[in-house]
Formats: structure tokens, sequence, C-alpha cells
């Protein structure tokens, strides 16, 4: 009886166990471009045709407040194709515009940040190579590999196709922002909400300046400070009640889907995109 309990427990340790070795042999699936698209087919049936990503929790002090962040499981080094268009910064983090979809990229190392993973890159330009700049992880569709050793005509087919697939997401964005424009609450939320961030950055400044002062001229500036503080906290309440009230609106007033379908642009954008989707279907990641 004991002998028969023993193997059963086991036999339970070695399904799990099993189990984990696939999910973390599945985790990191990269697909090599170093051969011609046709000899790919196999690999692209049996996983996804770009770097893995995992999404997992970032650790927070209070679980209540999970925050979620994407880890970038791919190799340190590789290049890909930015698919839609995305921001992207500087070595000190300092955003410096953004990338459309369909620029192509290498990349040589993967650094941690406060929201995703970002790639170390170079990108691609008409006059050149730039950089180093960080893109998050979660915009861009990465393979391993270098692009120069490539059929040039199968790296400009994946550029075409996301080239387009970001057209497409710009119009998108388009038609929704011009619906919430609609709103009639839209401006002053905008308004209250600069407002408050400016005070946040002035009451900064005068805290700053406060602990550098002494006597008589140190207490008339937390006079000032505490003044701030009052007409912050009546910023703040109208900037809750305008968000409130364009909320309301929203909900009373949901963007339709109907709208996008029924562009015309949009119907030709997902016309091109789908012709340009056909010589690399294989070498497009899963959504």
């Amino acid at each position: 009886m004991q002998m028969n309990h023993l193997l059963s427990v086991l036999t339970v340790c070695g399904l799990v166990c099993g189990a984990e070795a696939q999910v973390r042999r599945s985790s990191r699936n990269p697909q090599p471009l170093t051969r011609r698209p046709e000899k790919t087919t196999e690999n692209r049936q049996g996983g996804s045709s770009g770097l893995g990503v995992s999404t997992v929790p970032k650790k927070q002090e209070q679980p209540v407040a999970t925050v979620m962040r994407t880890t970038f499981l791919g190799p340190k080094s590789g290049w890909g194709i930015v698919k839609v268009t995305s921001p992207y910064y500087a070595p000190d983090g300092k955003r410096q515009g953004t990338l459309p979809g369909g620029t192509v990229f290498t990349y040589n190392d993967v650094k941690s940040s406060s929201r995703n993973d970002v790639l170390v890159c170079t990108v691609r330009r008409d006059t050149g190579q730039e950089g180093p700049y960080l893109i998050d992880c979660t915009d861009i569709a990465g393979y391993e590999g270098d692009p120069a050793t490539l059929d040039p005509e199968l790296v400009k087919n994946l550029s075409r196709y996301f080239t387009v697939n970001g057209r497409l997401a710009d119009r998108r964005a388009t038609l929704e922002r011009e619906a919430r424009a609609k709103n009639p609450h839209a401006e002053s939320v905008q308004q209250t909400s600069q407002e408050y961030q400016a005070s946040i950055k002035k009451a900064t400044e005068m805290e700053r300046e406060m602990n550098s002062l002494t006597g008589t001229r140190r207490a008339k500036a937390l006079d000032a400070l505490r003044s701030l503080k009052y007409e912050q906290a009546a910023i703040k309440i109208r900037a809750d009640q305008a968000a409130a009230a364009s909320k309301e609106w929203e909900e009373k007033h949901p963007f339709d889907p109907a709208t996008i379908d029924a562009d015309p642009e949009i119907r030709a954008l997902r016309v091109e995109r789908e012709e340009a989707r056909k010589p690399v279907a294989n070498l497009i990641p899963a959504q």
C-alpha cells in the first residue's frame, strides 16, 4: 500500500516537472532568419515566428496594485522591425520622438526599465544608421541574425508589411481621436490636467528654493508654498470633476467600431496589408 502511494506521488511529480520543462522550452522560440522563407514553414507551424516575449507581474511591495510588465526572452542581439508608430528614447531615457511602422533596426543589448524591457538599437534611416536608441520590446517584431546577410527582398517585404500595418493603426487612432474630440468635456479635461501638472512642478521648485533659505525668508517662502498647496487642491478638484464628467459622457456615447469598418481609407489599407502579408506570411509573429 505504501509502495503504491509512493509510485503515485512520483508519477504526479514527473508530470509536473515535465510540464514545467515544456513551458520553458516553448517560452523562447525565436525565428532564425538565416535561410530562405520557404524553409521556415515547419518552424512557423511549431511556434512563433518572432522572438518570444512573456508577460509577468512586476514585483510590488503592495500586491494589490500589481503592474504588468513584459520581459524580453530573446537573445541579446539580433534585428527587428517596428510594428506600428512607436516612441523611441535616448540611452538616458529621454524621449526622442516616434518611429513609423516598418522601421528596420539592429540591436546589441536588452535592458530592464520601469515598464517593459527595452532593446538597445541602431535604426536604419535613408541617410544611414542612427543610434543608439531604446525601443520598447512590445513595439517590435524581432528576429535573430543580421539583416545584412539576408535576401534584401525579404527584408524589404517585411518592412513593407509593417509599414502598411503602421499606417492602418495610425488611421484607426485618428478616427478614435476625432470621436473623442466630440466630447464636450475634452477641452476642460486637458486644461485642468495641464494646470494641475504645472502646479506640481511649481510646488517642487518652490520647496527646493525654500529649503535653501533661513530665517524670515524661509518663513515667507513656506507661507507662499502653503498658499500654492491650497490652490493646487482646488485645481485637483476641478480636474477630477472634469474627468468624471468626461467619463460619464463617453459611457453614454460609446465609440462605434462600425465607424472604423466603414472608413474608405481603412478598407483600402486592409486590402494593401493583406497583399503585403502574402510573401512573408510565415515570418510575421502572431498578434
